[in-house]
């Protein structure tokens, strides 16, 4: 047992004691007043008290035990009526809540009257308190952390990417990538890189292209004939390149550029596109190197943030207890944000309030009647069976002062 409840023990024994004493005590004057009266008849008043205190005691102790046990044990109706009605009690106590307390226009009156955001904010504003609901809040946040199954997370994440990369085609990433290249400078340099590679394949291949000619020439051609056509085709690749490279103006580039810009309006509206990019998105989501290192990536974020959040010094930790300081200045001393916090408070409060009231109904009523009837009874009358107690002496002191006022009436009318 918890020492309060102890301690209240202890007071409840005592006063059990002082009112069963008291009835005793009556019964005990009246059984003496009986013997004396016919030698001592003043003794009448004194016998009306106590017979009158040991009637209201009496029946106050049968009315206070049948609350919770059969008096002597014995099965009379309608008593030990806490275990014998528990379930019936926690319905209408639940009922009770549920009609009286829980009511949408109750504590819409009540929330009207109370500011709700100044005093959360006037609780957050204090570093203590503070740094309390950030250790809190880290905790939860840890537990969340570390129950999270890693497959299950992958596979959200891979959905969460597939639903990305759907609402961002392929094809609008080539779109956008185009638009980059053909772009000012963008374009120039992407034509300077071309004519380099150019150059240096045709450099690279003279070889074979000169093989090539002198393989495909008839076989009457004189061999001079191949080298000047040779000779003439490389010539000419490279004076254009040239031309190309030097002339930052010349019609090939610009060429070029429409040539992109066509490419991008083709790439919006090509099917067949469309329908490849997801084929290459789902492939890259399923290969296996994507999915080991999404879930490394998930492991070590995971560690790292369940470290953080474990380290009260970490930057993590202080910038929450930071941000919820400064969450707590801002409802007590900004009345916009006040007004739109206390708002959004007492909606989400008539929002349980409307949704909850009769799910909270029966979760008292199933709790009750889940609690052993004798268990039950006992810790009732644990909590308010002191004041039963007094009940039980106030019933033998009035009854006895009513039996006084009852002799001296009977014998004024005598």
């Amino acid at each position: 047992m918890k020492s309060a409840e102890a301690v209240m023990s202890r007071r409840l024994a005592r006063m059990r004691w002082i009112a069963t004493g008291l009835l005793v005590a009556m019964a005990a004057l009246f059984v003496a007043t009986s013997l004396l009266l016919p030698r001592y008849p003043w003794l009448g008043l004194v016998q009306a008290f106590a017979e009158a205190g040991l009637i209201g005691a009496l029946a106050d102790w049968f009315a206070v035990t049948a609350l919770f046990r059969h008096p002597l044990g014995l099965p009379i109706p309608h008593t030990a009526i806490v275990p014998t009605r528990k379930d019936e009690i926690g319905r209408l106590l639940a009922d009770f809540i549920r009609d009286h307390f829980l009511v949408g226009e109750t504590v819409a009156a009540r929330l009207e009257r109370v500011d709700l955001a100044a005093r959360v904010g006037a609780w957050l504003a204090e570093g203590n308190n503070a740094r309390n609901a950030g250790r809190d809040i880290s905790v939860g946040l840890v537990w969340l952390l570390n129950a999270t199954d890693s497959a299950q997370l992958r596979n959200a994440l891979r959905e969460i990417l597939g639903t990305a990369l759907d609402r961002a085609p392929l094809s609008s990433a080539f779109q956008a990538a185009l638009d980059v290249v053909s772009s000012g400078r963008h374009s120039q340099a992407v034509v300077d890189h071309l004519v380099r590679f150019g150059r240096e394949q045709l450099e690279h291949n003279k070889d074979r292209i000169r093989e090539r000619i002198e393989d495909r020439s008839p076989w009457w051609l004189p061999k001079f004939v191949d080298r000047e056509i040779y000779d003439q085709l490389v010539g000419e690749l490279q004076r254009v390149l040239d031309e190309i490279g030097a002339d930052s103006t010349h019609p090939a580039r610009d060429r070029f550029n429409d040539w992109l810009s066509d490419l991008r309006t083709t790439l919006g509206d090509d099917p067949d596109m469309k329908r490849r990019g997801r084929a290459l998105r789902d492939e890259f989501l399923d290969h296996p190197a994507v999915r080991d290192y999404s879930q490394e990536l998930w492991d070590k974020v995971r560690e790292f943030l369940v470290a953080s959040l474990r380290d009260p010094r970490s930057l993590g930790r202080l910038a929450i207890d930071g941000e919820l300081q400064g969450i707590g200045h801002a409802l007590r001393e900004d009345s916009d944000v006040n007004r739109q916090a206390n708002r959004w408070l007492r909606n989400l409060i008539l929002y349980l309030v409307d949704n909850y009231r009769q799910p909270l109904s029966a979760f008292i009523c199933e709790t009750i009647e889940q609690w052993d009837p004798a268990a039950t009874s006992d810790r009732i009358e644990l909590y308010i069976g002191r004041d039963l107690q007094f009940i039980r002496i106030n019933g033998t002191l009035v009854g006895g002062l009513v039996g006084i006022a009852i002799y001296l009436l009977w014998g004024l009318v005598a």
